[in-house]
């Protein structure tokens, strides 16, 4: 998976997962580490490259601590690079060279922005799915809620609209899926029964 950012300083951040081919490319990048759990001498398992323009940037190297990934994606929002691996999901500022990470309760599911649901609603916010958990960040990288219970294995979103997310929660895999209604500024149920959790109106 590879993003391309709006403008930056007049020129574009791209933003990809690097193949073990393609390490040595990265050499003289600078290095950035998101270790998770372990400590800094983990092994590396995934990386991220960062470029501007035909300008090798940041390396994002990943440690063994962010956990075994069925799932991976980075994407560019606005001045952001958001990164989804393992158990972890991280926000990256090419401006300030700051990386932001947040433990997920099962492992990385995927990211939704406005441009996949076709939502202005959403606006340069950014919700992300783990295997039991849905986060929304704000235009600012910000975590603004967590909605967690929504599921055992797995959370996709449809569709968001009027002021709701609206999606799909797998509670007994395979193929057990169940839809959900949120409220989009505040993450609480709303309407339809979340199970094992009271509903609100």
């Amino acid at each position: 998976m590879e993003c391309t950012s709006v403008d930056w300083l007049a020129m574009k951040m791209q933003a990809s997962f690097i193949t073990a081919e393609d390490v040595d490319d990265w050499h003289d990048a600078q290095r950035v580490v998101l270790s998770g759990l372990a400590g800094l001498t983990a092994s590396v398992v995934a990386a991220v490259g960062i470029s501007q323009g035909a300008e090798v940037r940041w390396r994002i190297d990943l440690l063994a601590g962010v956990g075994h990934s069925c799932f991976q994606d980075v994407r560019c929002v606005g001045e952001l690079i958001y990164i989804g691996y393992g158990r972890q999901i991280a926000v990256f500022s090419p401006m300030t060279g700051e990386l932001e990470s947040h433990s997920l309760d099962g492992y990385f599911g995927g990211l939704f922005t406005a441009g996949d649901l076709e939502s202005s609603e959403l606006g340069a916010s950014v919700l992300v799915a783990s295997a039991s958990e849905l986060l929304r960040f704000d235009g600012r990288g910000r975590l603004l809620w967590r909605r967690s219970e929504l599921a055992v294995d797995g959370v996709i979103v449809r569709r968001v609209q009027d002021g709701q997310i609206f999606g799909d929660a797998e509670w007994d895999p395979p193929g057990g899926w169940e839809p959900f209604r949120l409220r989009l500024n505040s993450g609480e149920a709303c309407g339809t029964q979340i199970r094992g959790q009271e509903s609100s109106s």
